[in-house]
């Protein structure tokens, strides 16, 4: 079971904390109608300020026998927590759980995808 991680800075603004929530479960709703991927859902966790936390997502998922997990940093430039926080967190649920696989993707800002989103949105 391959579950993507959408790993956010989180904030003390609850609307910000249910903006995240409400796109990863727009992605979760999308990979489960689509029967073509091997991803059986998407949830979110945040880095700070808010719940729940990436190590306690990745200790739920591990506990309901989730073995890959996928941590997107949802994160526009590689600051601490894309190069430092988010890596050893990972490092420590490896050790914890040596039976999932876990990987962590690029981090968004640095998508060649994003340039276009950017584009299109401001040119309308």
């Amino acid at each position: 079971m391959k579950t993507i991680i959408l790993a956010a800075h989180g904030s003390r603004q609850k609307a910000s904390a249910a903006e995240v929530a409400a796109l990863a479960k727009k992605l979760d709703t999308k990979v489960k109608t689509n029967d073509s991927n091997d991803i059986h859902q998407v949830v979110h966790a945040f880095l700070q300020f808010c719940d729940p936390s990436l190590e306690t997502v990745i200790q739920e998922l591990a506990d309901s026998g989730v073995d890959e997990m996928v941590i997107f940093p949802f994160f526009i430039s590689a600051g601490s927590h894309v190069q430092t926080d988010i890596p050893r967190a990972v490092e420590t649920a490896r050790q914890k759980h040596p039976t999932v696989r876990f990987h962590i993707t690029r981090h968004l800002g640095i998508l060649d995808a994003v340039e276009d989103l950017i584009l299109g949105e401001v040119t309308g």
